[in-house]
C-alpha cells in the first residue's frame, strides 16, 4: 500500500483509539443510559478497519500479481493467505498465550476473577489459534479479547482473492458495476442472517455483540466499501475519485450518514434486526471520512510547491499522533486488553475493596487519557518485537 497515504494510518489510528475508548469503560461505566451509551460507540471503531482492510489488501494482491504473473490463480491465492496468517499469527499467538498464563495465575492460584476469564478448553484453543473461531459461537469472542475482529477478518481475507476477481471482471463490463456490490452484500446479509436466527429457534439472534453481529456476512458490506474505495481511486475509472469528489459533499455525507448511524445505535434495541445495517452504515459514514481525508491529502501533494499558511501547530501533533497509532495499530490492539480489561479491572476492584467511592464518569475521563497513551507505548513495544521475529 502507498506509504505517503497519510491518511489511511490516521484512519486506523482513529479506529484503535475508538476501540479503546470503548473497552477501558468495562468496569468502569456500568450505567450506560443516555449520553453515556455514546462511549459505546466506539466499537465501530472495528468498521474502520474492515473498510482500511479491504482496500490495503487489494494494492497487496494486485502488488503480488503484478510479480508472479506466471503463477496461477490457486498458487497466488495460497501464497496470499499463507502471508497473511503469517502477519497476523505471532502477535495474536504470544498474546494468547499470556492471557493463558495470566487466567491460570489469576484464578486457579489466587482466585481473583480477572477482567477476562477466558474459555480454556482444547477446541477454543486450537480453532483460535488457526483463526477459525469466527465459525463457532462459542469461542468466537471467549479465547482472546476482543477475539472475534481476527477471526471475522480472517474469513474475509479467505474470500478477498475471489472479491477482488469479481471485481476485475465486473471493472471489464462497466467500472460501476462494483459500486452495487456493498449493497448487493448487505442485503444478502439482512436474509442470511433472518434465516439464521429464525431456523436456530431464536437461539441465535444478531444482537449486538452477538455471534450473528460478528459473523462475516454482517461486516462483508463495510469491508467491501473499502474495495470499492481502491477501485474508485484507478486512474481508468474516476480518475482519482477521492481529489475529485467536491470536500462540501464528502463531509456532509459523513456528516449526515455518521449522524444516522449514532441515532440508531442509540435507540432501545429491539426484535428489529437493526444490527444487520448497523455495521455498514457506520462503515458507509467512515468510507465518506475516508474520502474527505484522502481529498485533503492528495489536493495539499498536489500543491507542495507552493506557498502555504503555516499548519496549525495542535492539529499537525494531533494527526502525527494519529498516524503513528495508525501504523502500530495491530501492536495496540493486541495489547489493549492489559490495561483496558486486566489493568481497569485491578484498579477499580482495589478502590471497591477499600471502600473508596468515585464518580464512575469522572472516574473514566481521568483514566482514558493515559490508558491510550501506556497502550501506545505496549503497541509499539509488540510492533518492535515482531519485527524481530522470523517465520
Amino acid at each position: 500500500m502507498n506509504n505517503k497515504l497519510k491518511s489511511i494510518d490516521m484512519l486506523k489510528g482513529i479506529g484503535i483509539i475508538m476501540i479503546i475508548i470503548v473497552h477501558n469503560r468495562h468496569f468502569i461505566l456500568k450505567n450506560t443510559e443516555g449520553y453515556r451509551a455514546l462511549v459505546n460507540y466506539g466499537q465501530m471503531g472495528c468498521q474502520i478497519f474492515f473498510l482500511v482492510s479491504g482496500m490495503a489488501l487489494c494494492y497487496s494482491w494486485f502488488h503480488q500479481l503484478e510479480k508472479s504473473p506466471a503463477k496461477s490463480f490457486s498458487g497466488n491465492y495460497i501464497s496470499f493467505i499463507i502471508r497473511r496468517y503469517m502477519r497476523l499469527a505471532p502477535g495474536f499467538l504470544i498474546m494468547l498465550a499470556l492471557n493463558f498464563i495470566l487466567n491460570v495465575i489469576l484464578i486457579d492460584i489466587f482466585h481473583y476473577s480477572p477482567g477476562f476469564i477466558m474459555t480454556r478448553t482444547p477446541l477454543a484453543l486450537l480453532t483460535n489459534v488457526f483463526f477459525i473461531h469466527g465459525f463457532f459461537p462459542d469461542y468466537i469472542n471467549s479465547v482472546f479479547p476482543g477475539g472475534w475482529y481476527i477471526g471475522t477478518s480472517f474469513i474475509l481475507y479467505l474470500l478477498f482473492p475471489l472479491l477482488a476477481a469479481l471485481c476485475q471482471k465486473l471493472r471489464k463490463i462497466s467500472p460501476f458495476l462494483i459500486y452495487a456490490l456493498p449493497l448487493i452484500f448487505l442485503v444478502i446479509n439482512v436474509f442470511t442472517l433472518r434465516h439464521i436466527a429464525m431456523a436456530s429457534g431464536g437461539k441465535l439472534y444478531p444482537s449486538n455483540n452477538s455471534f450473528l453481529y460478528y459473523f462475516f456476512t454482517n461486516q462483508l458490506p463495510c469491508f467491501m466499501l473499502g474495495i470499492m474505495l481502491y477501485f474508485q481511486q484507478q486512474p481508468d475509472i474516476h480518475k482519482g475519485f477521492a481529489a475529485r469528489c467536491p470536500l462540501a459533499v464528502s463531509v456532509v455525507l459523513f456528516a449526515l450518514t455518521g449522524f444516522i448511524s449514532i441515532k440508531l445505535y442509540l435507540l432501545p434495541e429491539k426484535m428489529n434486526y437493526l444490527y444487520t445495517i448497523m455495521p455498514s452504515l457506520a462503515g458507509l459514514a467512515f468510507y465518506w471520512l475516508a474520502v474527505s481525508m484522502l481529498h485533503v491529502e492528495l489536493k495539499s501533494s498536489e500543491k507542495k510547491n507552493t506557498k502555504k499558511a503555516p499548519d496549525d501547530k495542535v492539529l499537525s501533533l494531533l494527526a502525527d499522533f494519529l498516524a503513528k497509532c495508525g501504523r502500530i495499530s495491530y501492536g495496540m490492539y493486541l495489547t489493549h486488553s492489559l490495561i483496558c480489561w486486566y489493568g481497569i479491572k485491578a484498579i477499580t476492584s482495589a478502590l471497591n475493596s477499600n471502600g473508596y467511592e468515585y464518580n464512575d464518569l469522572l472516574f473514566y475521563m481521568l483514566t482514558l487519557i493515559p490508558s491510550i497513551f501506556i497502550v501506545y507505548v505496549l503497541g509499539l513495544s509488540m510492533e518492535l518485537l515482531l519485527k524481530k521475529i522470523k517465520w
